[in-house]
């Protein structure tokens, strides 16, 4: 029986299956890696739905990626962005006087943007060559778990991930113990791919295991409020970045290419070169981008639902 990772009904659906020789395969030819021991010995991979919640999640649950592939994925220069969209918002939401915690926090670029404007961070990472790299410039980041902190009674008043959520197989153990460790009317700040944008019509290795265990949407993220002491204040979707304006158009080419008579007659490269000049100038910010930014408010008991609470943003 398989069992939601967010819920632990068995109120699932199997959408995909996916042949683990055929993703080794594809890494290798893509990225030059070779990912076999991620997976153990099994054969196949598969995509699951929660009914109640709408997550799409992988199974098994134990092919998260190692600390080996992410070190070998730190040699590609895109990997690790300096500068992240979810930042400045952010920065919106924490204060000076609050003690933050960043969860996954890389080479600390995040850290070191939140110093330089006078706030009280640490962060935690389990990349230990991005953990050295952090130390190296003074940015305090540790190798600390989040269970560590808790035993030793740590406490924050604002916990933030970004791009960290959807690599973790236990979804649920991850929030409890983030929750845990947030005061009561603490914020946890939560950035996110948003399986609903254009990544729905593409195939991205990087979207599914051994890299990415979950697939995240709005309502996905709204659903936690029935499950943790969250209320959900705020949601933004990043508009469409520059570097994603080629994968975008190819995607929705794909799609509608492969949906219907009209898009195969007009849908090409030159169209697709003509409509990538056109939103590289600028109305590509009129689109929704890849990720999306959600902002949640820990209650110290739970309250009925008020969705005009939430402050939302296309």
């Amino acid at each position: 029986m398989i069992y939601s990772p967010l819920t632990g009904s068995d109120q699932v659906r199997r959408l995909q299956t996916f042949q683990v020789e055929e993703l080794i395969q594809a890494w290798q030819d893509t990225f030059q890696i070779d990912i076999s021991l991620e997976f153990k010995s099994y054969q196949n991979i598969y995509l699951y739905e929660c009914l109640e919640t709408k997550l799409q999640f992988f199974y098994p649950f134990d092919i998260e990626g190692s600390g080996k592939l992410y070190a070998q994925l730190m040699g590609f220069t895109w990997y690790y962005m300096s500068d992240k969209w979810e930042y400045q918002l952010a920065f919106q939401d924490i204060q000076r006087q609050q003690r933050i915690l960043e969860v996954g926090s890389g080479f600390g670029r995040f850290i070191q943007a939140a110093q330089d404007q006078r706030f009280n961070i640490q962060g935690i990472e389990l990349n230990p060559d991005a953990i050295q790299s952090a130390q190296a410039q003074g940015l305090p980041i540790s190798s600390a778990t989040l269970a560590e902190l808790l035993e030793q009674g740590e406490m924050f008043d604002c916990i933030c991930s970004f791009q960290v959520l959807e690599h973790i197989a236990n979804a649920k153990k991850f929030l409890t113990e983030c929750l845990s460790l947030l005061h009561p009317d603490g914020t946890l700040l939560l950035g996110l791919p948003n399986r609903e944008s254009f990544l729905q019509y593409q195939y991205n290795l990087l979207d599914m295991p051994p890299h990415h265990m979950s697939r995240w949407s709005l309502t996905s993220c709204q659903a936690l409020e029935h499950l943790f002491p969250l209320r959900l204040e705020r949601v933004e979707f990043e508009p469409l970045a520059a570097y994603h304006v080629e994968g975008y158009l190819e995607s929705y080419t794909n799609y509608y290419q492969a949906s219907n008579h009209i898009g195969k007659w007009w849908l090409n490269s030159w169209t697709q070169s003509i409509a990538a000049k056109i939103l590289k100038v600028g109305l590509r910010h009129r689109l929704k981008g890849q990720s999306f930014y959600v902002k949640y408010r820990k209650l110290a008991t739970p309250q009925a639902d008020d969705p005009s609470s939430i402050e939302m943003r296309n």
